[in-house]
């Protein structure tokens, strides 16, 4: 990535998990802070009931750079939700971001200028036993997809070169089983 402008960029990246409430796939834009990932961000900002949004932390008081805000793709009902969405998933995706930068996805010298907004999945029935959670996977999990996300976006990836040249004839979505024909939702 080059000092030109990127504008504005998007990806997503699933990272499965031991078992399906482990599963993850944040979905990123990634740009200028003073083009419309900026703007985004700015407007983001404010808060309504079970959709807080708030910047990835690598700790308490130490925001990750480029700039990171989170936007839950659900809705945080219970304190163990915000506890696993503001812990594990939140540090995951800080350091998946950091990650990009020490590939040198994003240069060092571009961090103060971009900015990222992450949609991010917490899977409901994850929560339903938190004395069972393992945090680790969690974080684990958050860390690889925000990375992976990030190279996708930068990358352009997939291409639609990559994504016409696929069999198309039946459905190639990860709820759908070719061999029974069948979607698992």
């Amino acid at each position: 990535m080059s000092r030109k402008k990127i504008g504005i960029r998007f990806a997503e990246a699933m990272v499965a998990g031991s078992s399906e409430p482990y599963w993850t796939e944040p979905e990123i834009a990634i740009g200028e802070l003073d083009g419309p990932v900026g703007q985004a961000m700015a407007n983001l900002m404010g808060q309504s009931a079970g959709f807080s949004r708030l910047f990835a932390l690598v700790d308490g008081d130490k925001m990750v750079k480029p700039a990171t805000l989170m936007v839950p793709k659900m809705q945080l009902k219970k304190m163990v939700d915000v506890n696993v969405f503001a812990g594990p998933v939140q540090a995951g995706i800080a350091e998946g971001v950091l990650d990009a930068v020490e590939a040198g996805l994003i240069p060092k010298a571009r961090c103060e200028d971009i900015g990222i907004i992450c949609m991010v999945w917490v899977h409901p029935d994850l929560c339903k036993e938190p004395a069972n959670i393992d945090y680790n996977e969690v974080y684990s999990n958050n860390r690889k997809a925000m990375k992976l996300a990030i190279e996708k976006a930068l990358k352009g990836k997939p291409t639609i070169k990559e994504l016409l040249a696929e069999d198309r004839r039946k459905p190639r979505h990860f709820t759908f089983d070719p061999k029974t024909k069948k979607w698992s939702v």
